[in-house]
């Protein structure tokens, strides 16, 4: 691992670690992610306060190469905690700050600010580090692209992604779902903290809907409803159920959860700010910040000035507030491109079949 902590840094995470566990959860921490044995690593003793023990497992972790893991598993096990959320962002971590791309040159705290008659802060940043953990990289033999979860087995993403198994010119079996991808900045990656990997169910196409053969041209094209470019994956098992990182008696984890497609879909227009949680080009989960710049007639497609690249389909677009509005499809081929594209939610879900829904 390239990345040395420094001094501050380490009291700082320490701090964090003391404030966010106590010797009960952070034992499970322990053995959950790594197999450790927090009082092998620090025994208990006279004088030995919880901090101090917690320092004698940041000195192990730093000299067997596995800190950057426990930052990870840290804050995935406490995604709102914010002391561990700043640690991780500071390293890259996470999609916010360094892994924010918009088109306004503005820090993620200042497009909220700025933004405020129309963002809860508290909701927004409560709901992204949930989001994290929804969003997948789909790895395709000579392809893939980006999904997200929509129930605990189920992922959404879109059919052009996919296509490449419909055609026969790559196998179902060998199609991984990837979660919880994490890089830092400087390129270091957990040595012992894998992404989650997922593979697909044997009757893994749910429901799906083609693209349309306007949905590359330059000029908006008028795209029927049946021409939506989705495919409902199923999974091999129910991610969703489990926490981030795995199971665990640890009682203040959190199942993974799924992005909520119940009540109405929030209604978008010109101007609106759009987010965009993306893997492009198969790199770590970032958000893009954008706005909506136009609809076609039949109000089947919606572009916007949100940053994609290729590994960006099937990203969820979301609102100020983080609901799900459009599935992201399309970019400009043009370089540089003017324009990215999406099929509003409200669309898709008129017409998907989710198998909750064939009951």
């Amino acid at each position: 691992m390239s990345w040395t902590p420094s001094g501050p840094w380490n009291s700082r995470f320490r701090t964090a670690l003391d404030g966010a566990f106590d010797e009960g959860s952070f034992t499970l921490l322990l053995k959950d992610y790594f197999g450790e044995d927090f009082a092998k690593i620090s025994p208990a003793g006279f004088g030995k306060t919880f901090a101090f023990r917690v320092q004698e497992v940041l000195d192990n972790a730093r000299m067997e190469d596995w800190l950057l893991d426990l930052v990870v598993a840290a804050r995935e096990r406490r995604p709102k905690n914010a002391a561990l959320a700043s640690i991780a962002e500071a390293l890259g971590l996470t999609i916010a700050g360094p892994r924010l791309s918009n088109t306004t040159g503005k820090t993620l705290e200042e497009v909220i600010r700025d933004n405020a008659r129309f963002i809860n802060p508290a909701v927004f940043t409560e709901r992204l580090p949930r989001l994290e953990g929804q969003v997948c990289r789909i790895d395709i033999p000579g392809g893939g692209g980006t999904g997200f979860l929509v129930a605990a087995d189920l992922v959404l993403t879109n059919y052009h992604v996919v296509a490449r198994i419909r055609n026969g010119e790559a196998r179902a079996e060998d199609v991984k779902l990837r979660f919880d991808y994490r890089q830092a900045l400087d390129g270091s990656v957990p040595t012992r903290k894998n992404p989650v990997t997922v593979s697909l169910a044997t009757d893994w196409l749910a429901d799906s809907k083609p693209p349309s053969e306007f949905d590359w041209e330059p000029a908006l094209g008028e795209a029927g409803e049946s021409e939506s470019d989705y495919a409902i994956l199923r999974l091999a098992e129910a991610i969703g159920d489990l926490p981030v990182g795995g199971d665990t008696v640890d009682v203040q984890a959190e199942p993974r959860g799924f992005i909520d497609t119940a009540g109405d879909v929030p209604a978008l227009a010109a101007g609106n700010q759009v987010f965009l949680l993306q893997h492009p080009r198969g790199e770590p989960l970032q958000l893009a910040v954008g706005a909506v710049v136009g609809f076609n007639q039949a109000g089947t497609r919606v572009r916007y000035d949100a940053n994609s690249k290729g590994g960006s389909s099937g990203s969820p677009v979301l609102d100020a507030d983080l609901r799900l509005v459009a599935l992201h499809h399309a970019r400009d081929p043009a370089e540089p491109p003017k324009w990215n594209q999406a099929i509003p939610f409200s669309v898709v879900k008129k017409i998907w079949k989710l198998p909750s829904q064939e009951a």
